[in-house]
């Protein structure tokens, strides 16, 4: 047994081989091997081709280094040599041999076709070393190939005596010479093939072929490595194009005012969505509106209600949601005319969950997570808020479009050209077609993460316009304002009427949480008290005025940093489809071894 960590290297291999006027080789080789722990023993696998066979082997290890001995298997011989322990750092082993049939006689030349590395090691070869001598009187005769051409790195002919070396030869592949010079005279079938066909032409023909091959896959190489740069060229191109905003005069800090009376949830779809396309903190901050316009009442649990509770909740997560509006009851082609499509369906969802006009919000959260009844509603939903937005005057897409036309048109080709290239370009014929394919796969991963994340590069490949430009950082600069306590104390709301219309904007941007807890510490208790969300905004008052700790309470995490009411709908969202993906998608447009 080895060591778990025991390893071993191929350090080099020579060959040699001596073709004799009868037509049998004579074969010498050598193998060596460095190794890193203990071993039991090396072989090497001798195996013939049918209408080959292997005579006289013999076999030794350098400076006797470990005990040999020589086993027939069906298709020729096993070498073993066991090593000695400890093991020896460094061990050559030698073998030599007779060839028969190796050396096929047409009626016109002779030929010779020899694997001189193996295609079964499991280790990578670090250099090779060849020498094969051919029975000829004149070296115009002699042609050969080498297969693959692209591991050798020298050779030359020097009487009658092919020379060639190489550099590393992975493992798996094998390494191969063909060779035809002149026809030997009266050729015994005892030593060679014979074949009463003309061989000259068709071997010409086979290699001419290849050579080719060899040609058209190193000019696909160069074009494909130019393609990769242009493929990550692209994105940058589209980006100086169609990324880049156009200046707008405008330098405000803060803004101290809604900038406009946009809906909250357009307002979402816009500033925080992709592509104009509401998330999650658009619903919420359509929640928090209704509540703010008194068409529901939200109210802390009183002991009656907590007592009707299956499941009783902790105070500062849960309280009631109540329907107060008749209309909400009336027939629905007659009631609330003054409300968008939207903001009803909010309003219905609630009625649909609630119980004399009350439900819990707590129950109201579990309700909507069970199932994939709020998935379909919600997409359906951003899709009428979406209707209400003509968000091409505000933004274009246009780069986005093209780098996701592009993005999809390079993981098609890549998937084509890598199937081609494999299927005329054999990795072990031409290995060349191993960094084709890995050049053209990396190309590939490139296109499928860029259609992937198409959502997130929108902004970098599209631009605003300068009306949308100005929308977007008025409507920034505020959200900054809602979150700076300093501000806010400087520059306060009047009110509490409008803190609470700021409170459903800061939900619409995703910034309720800071903005609730900025106003626990702003307003006065008395005039806190009278908020439409004070049943959410006094367990601030309470816990920040005693030492604030944000880890140990959570008003909200809806989507990342929403409304905050704990409410986690993320989790049924992921469970039945992923929004934000919906959303994405919505708006997009020989051998041998050693044994350890």
């Amino acid at each position: 047994m080895s060591l778990a960590s025991a390893k071993y290297s191929l350090e080099e291999a020579e060959t040699n081989i001596t073709v004799n006027a009868k037509g049998i080789a004579h074969v010498e080789e050598s193998v060596s091997y460095a190794f890193d722990g203990h071993y039991i023993d090396i072989h090497r696998e001798l195996k013939a081709l049918p209408g080959e066979s292997i005579r006289n082997v013999e076999a030794q290890c350098s400076d006797k280094a470990c005990t040999l001995k020589v086993e027939r298997i069906p298709e020729g011989y096993i070498v073993i040599g066991k090593l000695p322990d400890p093991t020896p750092e460094k061990v050559t082993l030698f073998v030599s041999y007779d060839c028969y049939g190796v050396v096929k006689v047409y009626r016109d030349v002779s030929e010779f076709s020899y694997k001189l590395w193996g295609g079964k090691w499991e280790k990578p070869l670090k250099s090779f070393k060849g020498n094969v001598k051919l029975p000829m009187k004149n070296e115009s005769e002699l042609k050969y190939w080498i297969h693959p051409a692209a591991y050798t790195q020298e050779v030359h002919i020097e009487d009658n005596v092919i020379s060639l070396r190489t550099g590393t030869i992975p493992s798996t592949q094998w390494y191969e010479i063909k060779a035809i010079f002149s026809r030997i005279e009266s050729p015994n079938p005892n030593f060679v093939q014979i074949d009463n066909t003309k061989g000259l032409k068709e071997t010409l023909a086979v290699e001419k072929v290849y050579q080719q091959k060899t040609l058209i896959l190193d000019d696909l190489y160069r074009k494909t490595v130019l393609f990769a740069f242009f493929v990550l060229a692209f994105p940058f191109l589209i980006y100086l194009r169609y990324g880049r905003e156009e200046k707008i005069d405008y330098k405000e800090t803060y803004e101290r005012k809604p900038p406009s009376d946009a809906k909250p949830a357009i307002v979402n779809a816009i500033i925080s969505g992709r592509m104009g396309i509401s998330k999650i903190e658009g619903f919420t901050a359509t929640f928090m509106d209704l509540a703010n316009r008194n068409y529901i009442s939200l109210r802390n649990l009183k002991p009656e209600d907590t007592d009707s509770l299956s499941t009783p909740e902790p105070e500062s997560k849960n309280f009631m949601i109540e329907l107060v509006n008749d209309e909400i009851y009336s027939e629905p082609n007659e009631n609330l005319v003054e409300l968008e499509d939207f903001e009803k369906d909010v309003l219905y969802l609630l009625k649909a969950h609630a119980f004399e006009r009350n439900v819990s919000w707590e129950k109201f959260k579990k309700d909507l997570e069970n199932g994939t009844d709020f998935y379909r509603f919600i997409n359906a939903w951003n899709r009428k808020v979406e209707a209400h937005i003509e968000f091409d005057k505000l933004f274009q897409s246009t780069g986005n479009k093209y780098m996701n036309f592009f993005s999809r048109s390079i993981l098609l080709a890549a998937i084509v050209y890598y199937i081609l290239i494999s299927g005329i370009f054999p990795s072990n014929v031409f290995p060349l077609a191993s960094k084709i394919n890995v050049l053209t796969s990396l190309i590939g991963i490139f296109g499928f993460v860029m259609i992937r994340c198409s959502g997130t590069f929108i902004t970098i490949f599209g631009r605003w316009t300068p009306e949308g430009n100005l929308y977007y950082k008025q409507w920034d600069n505020f959200k900054k304002y809602l979150t700076d306590l300093s501000a806010l104390k400087e520059y306060s709301p009047e009110s509490i009427k409008i803190w609470d219309s700021y409170v459903v904007y800061a939900a619409s941007l995703g910034v309720a949480k800071e903005n609730l807890q900025n106003m626990a510490l702003v307003v006065p208790s008395d005039q806190l008290e009278e908020s439409h969300f004070y049943p959410i905004s006094y367990n601030y008052n309470r816990s920040n005025r005693s030492g604030y700790d944000s880890s140990s309470y959570s008003c909200g995490n809806v989507s990342s940093s929403s409304y905050s009411v704990d409410i986690n709908l993320e989790d049924n969202i992921n469970r039945s489809g992923d929004l934000n993906r919906e959303n994405n998608v919505n708006g997009s447009s020989g051998g041998g071894d050693a044994s350890k």
